[in-house]
């Protein structure tokens, strides 16, 4: 129930809000909210202008009571976007929506619960979060609003919602039953893999909270900002990360053993493309025709981009064992790396490792080094990244140690018996910052470029290629030997 007296129309809402588009958070603030000491530089604030200047609530009011549009409650988000690398938006962050409270939520329905009265129908706001740079504090009376949302959601999205809150609330069931203090905590290792639109943090014994997923975050965003977005229709029926992992299963075992030159017959799929190369994206085609009966990418699967979930292939030699390393994207942000202030959990460097489920197509080489149609599929496995989150935090530290402590340097890279090696494109000698290597743990750093010129980054005046966090494939290769393909 809506608190005060805060009712308007759509007609209203839509007036206001389309005024600010464009405009910095500072123009828009005519109630002078950013004129307390810092308070430019605390993103709470862009809520309290929004508040005080946009929809008029008094500059005493002590808590942000819900909205009322045309007789119903709203409760009103703002949330910053960041530009992706390759063009479009992506939220920075997960969306906090409510506190996961124990003794409530075990009484509750979906349709009843907290979380739903917060979450049915939401006024998002969005603006551009721009890092300054490095060294450089943000602030945040530059942003500028993007555009607004009046985000009901869809039946299928609603399903999925009422599945990941249930799977929380039978989980807080059973550990009530036990030592609270020892179940809750595998809320989030537990719990957290299970669920497709959201995650919970923090840890408990700190209260949890309900979050949207960044990952659903930027495709709502998309959905009401990209005119030029283009996704294949959803997958109605999968409403749960067990209903997911079991069509991924149907499609194993109707498909495992075929080559992919076979199971790429049927939808006339190029085994190479026009130039005559082998066409290196044909793992992927086929896997999003066998999932969605419909051309495209893995990118434009509606459950995969709101879910967070990564698409891997990854290819066995004959004996079983790895051919190549996982390269994890995006590229490292070393603006964010950089900045003392932001922290592991706040960064986008741990945005993979914490709400991001990996499905892995695994292929089979029929022999030793065989074209990429001649793979076995074996099946699909899934991976939860979160088993990384310790490794990712200890990366994060160790690559900002050699950054403030002036120990980054650019080291030749050389052969087994000690000569440097040489870039055979270009004549160079190759050589590497000295982040850590796949000797030095699971997760490690690689750089990624055309040629050894083609080094757009600086930190610490060491020029290097765009670095991405990278997973030993030997790791992997043990990791889905031990567990079975779904």
């Amino acid at each position: 129930m809506a608190k005060g007296n805060h009712s308007f129309t759509e007609q209203e809402i839509r007036k206001r809000f389309g005024a600010i588009i464009g405009h910095t958070v500072a123009e828009v603030d005519t109630a002078g909210v950013l004129t307390a000491s810092a308070a430019s530089r605390n993103k709470g604030r862009i809520g309290a202008v929004i508040e005080q200047s946009v929809l008029g609530y008094p500059a005493d009011s002590d808590r942000r009571p819900d909205i009322v549009i045309d007789g119903q409650p709203w409760e009103v988000k703002a949330t910053g976007l960041k530009e992706g690398a390759r063009g479009g938006w992506c939220a920075k962050e997960p969306m906090s929506i409510t506190a996961v409270a124990p003794e409530g939520i075990v009484t509750e329905s979906f349709s009843t619960s907290a979380f739903w009265h917060k979450a049915e129908r939401l006024l998002v706001v969005y603006y551009l979060y721009v890092r300054p740079g490095r060294g450089v504090k943000v602030e945040y009376a530059g942003f500028e609003f993007k555009g607004y949302d009046l985000h009901t959601w869809r039946e299928v999205d609603r399903c999925r919602l009422e599945a990941d809150w249930t799977t929380v609330r039978e989980f807080v069931r059973t550990a009530l039953k036990g030592d609270v203090d020892t179940e809750m905590p595998n809320l989030s290792t537990l719990i957290n893999p299970q669920l497709l639109y959201l995650d919970t943090s923090p840890k408990w014994p700190n209260r949890p909270r309900f979050r949207l997923k960044a990952s659903l975050v930027t495709q709502m965003a998309r959905e009401r900002l990209d005119d030029g977005l283009h996704m294949i229709p959803d997958q109605g029926g999968l409403s749960s990360m067990s209903e997911l992992k079991a069509h991924l299963h149907g499609i194993s075992d109707a498909c495992a053993g075929q080559t992919l030159e076979e199971l790429a017959a049927p939808f006339n799929l190029p085994i190479k493309t026009k130039s005559g190369r082998e066409n290196k994206s044909l793992a992927e085609q086929v896997v999003v025709r066998l999932f969605t009966g419909h051309a495209g990418k893995i990118s434009q699967v509606p459950l995969f981009a709101k879910a967070g979930i990564v698409f891997k292939t990854m290819t066995l030699t004959p004996t079983g064992g790895r051919t190549e390393d996982m390269k994890l994207t995006p590229s490292i942000d070393f603006d964010e790396l950089c900045d003392p202030s932001v922290e592991f959990e706040d960064s986008s460097f741990a945005v993979p490792f914490i709400d991001s489920t990996m499905v892995v197509a695994v292929l089979e080489e029929r022999y030793r080094n065989c074209p990429l149609h001649q793979c076995r599929f074996i099946g699909f496995n899934t991976l939860w990244l979160g088993t990384y989150l310790d490794a990712a935090r200890a990366l994060w530290d160790g690559m900002r140690g050699l950054i403030f402590r002036d120990g980054l340097v650019d080291a030749p890279v050389l052969k087994k018996d000690g000569t440097p090696r040489v870039t055979p494109k270009t004549g160079i000698p190759m050589t590497a910052p000295n982040w850590p290597k796949s000797r030095d743990g699971v997760l490690f750093v690689r750089g990624t470029g055309t040629d050894a010129n083609d080094k757009p980054l600086t930190v610490n005046r060491v020029h290097m290629y765009r670095q991405n966090v990278w997973i030993k494939g030997k790791e992997l290769a043990e990791q889905f030997g031990r567990e079975p393909s779904i």
